[in-house]
């Protein structure tokens, strides 16, 4: 018998272990941890809640992580498609995942699709009023491509 809560409750527990172990920079770890918490998220919540997003999202950067770009953009692509669905267009979190995804491109070489990405989490930050954190990040990388802030 599926107990929802517990479930929820322990991939939450298996995405914080995922979370301590990407820290730590144990990103095989932290990518084993996701995606248990992925199976549960997916098997109790449904394959299209915000939680699956966000891990999705932690995923893609677990593999960007270590050096997976193409494998990490198809897992921030699934991630935001379901952020985007759950929380609307314009959430801070749908932001942070543009920006993941927007760093990942420009550390690959694609400059255009970076400033893409970024300028439009950027524009959804400043929307909310965000200025710090991945806001931040933001800016300063939109400043090293040499786009005017």
């Amino acid at each position: 018998r599926i107990h929802p809560e517990r479930n929820v409750l322990e991939g939450m527990f298996l995405n914080s272990i995922g979370n301590v172990y990407s820290e730590q920079g144990r990103l095989e770890d932290a990518l084993t941890w996701y995606q248990k918490a992925h199976r549960i998220f997916r098997k109790t919540l449904g394959p299209e809640s915000m939680e699956v997003g966000r891990i999705l999202s932690s995923i893609g950067t677990s593999l960007e992580r270590q050096g997976k770009a193409e494998e990490a953009m198809e897992k921030y692509e699934e991630g935001l498609a379901i952020e985007r669905w759950a929380l609307g267009d314009e959430h801070p979190k749908v932001a942070r995942t543009l920006a993941n995804m927007a760093m990942c491109k420009g550390r690959s070489g694609d400059t255009e699709g970076a400033v893409a990405g970024l300028s439009e989490a950027q524009s959804i930050f400043r929307k909310r009023g965000v200025s710090h954190g991945t806001a931040a990040q933001v800016d300063a990388f939109l400043e090293r491509l040499g786009v005017e802030v």
